[in-house]
């Protein structure tokens, strides 16, 4: 989490620099148009998402994922218009995604040095939290469209560099023995080393709805469980 607000503070300077880039219309080019990006209150340059996943291929008939699995997208994005005046653009920025996936499960390393899961015995073992975690840096691309009232859509893609992927488990020992834990393992190994993800946005002002879809898998195939997260959420637009 502090890596990510270490971005948005980034982000949020990134922006200021470019203000001064969005006026340089004079008022005879305005008149032209009834669209001016200028003139636009929020212009979805730094925006948040907040989503939950629903992990596919994952569930099974012992191993299952809890309902929620909350996740955050940061960003920051420069629209380039497709002409002058023009409502339509193309936006390229900088971001930063995380990710979770909450379980019964526990990641291990296998034979072969291949990453695995199994179900943790409920029956044997309580425990408070069990979640494995990756955070990717990325660069987020999109075809956007705004409307004067405030109405923007936006279809892109998200091509990152996986950053950060570990497991958080508190509760009993996982081996059955007599003791609690808090065990943090930042060495899984085998993880996907650029996912990239179809994303979708759409709302009215500060406010919108994101989706998002991974289309490879978190670990490579043949080295870990193939599976991968559907994200839906709401945004927040702060710029």
């Amino acid at each position: 989490m502090k890596k990510i607000l270490v971005v948005i503070f980034l982000l949020a300077i990134s922006a200021k620099l470019s203000y001064s880039q969005e006026n340089n219309q004079t008022p005879q080019e305005k008149k032209k148009s009834n669209f001016n990006y200028a003139d636009l209150i929020i212009k979805d340059r730094i925006f948040v998402d907040v989503f939950s996943s629903r992990w596919i291929n994952f569930n099974t008939n012992e191993i299952k994922q809890r309902a929620i699995n909350q996740g955050v997208n940061a960003c920051f994005i420069f629209d380039f218009p497709v002409k002058k005046n023009s409502p339509f653009s193309f936006g390229v920025g900088i971001g930063v995604t995380h990710h979770n996936l909450f379980s019964n499960a526990y990641t291990y390393i296998d034979t072969g040095y291949t990453t695995a899961m199994k179900v943790i015995d409920t029956n044997r073992i309580k425990y408070d939290k069990n979640a494995l975690s990756f955070t990717n840096l990325n660069i987020p691309l999109e075809f956007r469209y705004f409307h004067k009232s405030g109405f923007k859509i936006a279809l892109g893609v998200r091509v990152g560099l996986m950053v950060d992927v570990h497991t958080k488990y508190y509760g009993r020992n996982i081996d059955g023995k007599d003791k609690s834990e808090k065990l943090i393992d930042k060495k899984i190994p085998n993880a996907t080393k650029v996912p990239v993800e179809i994303t979708f946005r759409t709302g009215w002002k500060y406010f919108g709805f994101n989706a998002s879809y991974m289309v490879t898998k978190l670990f490579e195939a043949g080295k870990g469980p193939q599976m991968y997260p559907l994200n839906l959420g709401i945004s927040i637009s702060l710029y």
